[in-house]
């Protein structure tokens, strides 16, 4: 090849390079970018939303999802409701309270939030050692009780439920496993916790005889009063060792919320992908509690929280709305 054949050759592959390259940048630059906030990195609600995500950058086309590791429930509406990120998880009862301006939003309504659907239900419950003497909530009273992780929902909630029903304890914030560690160590007198199984409830109850400490009718009634995003539940017997009985607790509902500007035809493909049939297998192979995927228009409008317009168009569609 002549030294003027190899120049025009090399020219000609830089120039195709350059298109190549071009082509590909142009490609990514049309791909918007979207925020999820989830919880800390460990937590149920980061590896639930890691496996989301894949699936949506996978199915969703011109989208590029990431997640955002958070403290949970209350961080995460306040940062989708001020536009730091787009899509995220959070209680429904945080929703109400941001949409009405009360409790940790108290003095500013949070306006700019939207309902697209319930992930999961969870329960919410205190547990103590049988060698605490301690059978009803009402005994939880001046003892000193591990309230949740710090900045937790957990925590949350259960300052809220004990708030309801007026007893008054000595209350800490610990991680889950501290909070364990430090009832089986006798330096609490008990723990509050949402969701169950709990690992460091297992782990307690595998050496030392605990009790789901159960919610009269009495006490259900005056939370779901309080808080009309909660709900009767029971939890199972079993759920943990030497815990032989159903015991009535309350639950929480947990809910996917966008911020009102997310765009329509994205939020109408993130559920459609999310409920389609290998969606959600997909997503209960991530994690169990995507098993709970549904609509909840009753809950929705109990927060005040209108649904984003691509979730009424999903939801129309579906003869849901």
């Amino acid at each position: 090849m002549s030294k003027g054949m190899k120049r025009s050759f090399a020219v000609v592959v830089a120039l195709c390079m350059t298109l190549l390259v071009a082509s590909g940048t142009g490609e990514a630059q049309q791909k918007k970018n979207y925020s999820f906030v989830s919880s800390n990195p460990g937590g149920t609600w980061y590896n639930m939303v890691g496996g989301a995500i894949g699936l949506y950058n996978k199915e969703i086309p011109g989208v590029n999802f990431s997640i955002e590791a958070t403290g949970g429930s209350v961080e995460n509406v306040r940062r989708v409701a001020t536009g730091e990120a787009e899509f995220g998880m959070a209680y429904f009862s945080h929703m109400f309270d941001a949409w009405n301006g009360l409790e940790n939003y108290k003095g500013r309504q949070l306006r700019d939030i939207r309902s697209l659907c319930e992930v999961t239900v969870s329960d919410h419950y205190f547990v103590t050692l049988k060698s605490k003497n301690i059978k009803t909530l009402k005994d939880l009273a001046g003892k000193k009780v591990a309230i949740g992780a710090p900045g937790s929902g957990t925590s949350d909630n259960s300052r809220m439920i004990l708030g309801a029903l007026g007893i008054k304890v000595e209350a800490t914030e610990l991680s889950f496993s501290n909070a364990a560690r430090s009832l089986q160590d006798g330096k609490i007198d008990a723990l509050g916790q949402g969701g169950s199984p709990a690992a460091g409830v297992v782990e307690l109850a595998a050496s030392q005889d605990i009790l789901i400490i159960p919610y009269s009718e009495a006490e259900i009634a005056q939370i779901i009063k309080m808080m009309p995003t909660f709900s009767k539940s029971v939890m199972r017997a079993n759920t943990y060792r030497g815990q032989n009985t159903d015991v009535p607790t309350v639950e929480f509902h947990v809910a996917m919320l966008a911020h009102k500007s997310a765009p329509d035809q994205v939020v109408y493909d993130l559920l459609k992908v999310t409920f389609s049939k290998e969606g959600r297998r997909f997503l209960e192979a991530v994690h169990s509690q995507w098993k709970d995927l549904k609509n909840n228009p009753d809950l929705a409008k109990m927060t005040g929280v209108p649904f984003h317009p691509g979730a009424e168009r999903y939801w129309k569609e579906q003869g849901e709305k």
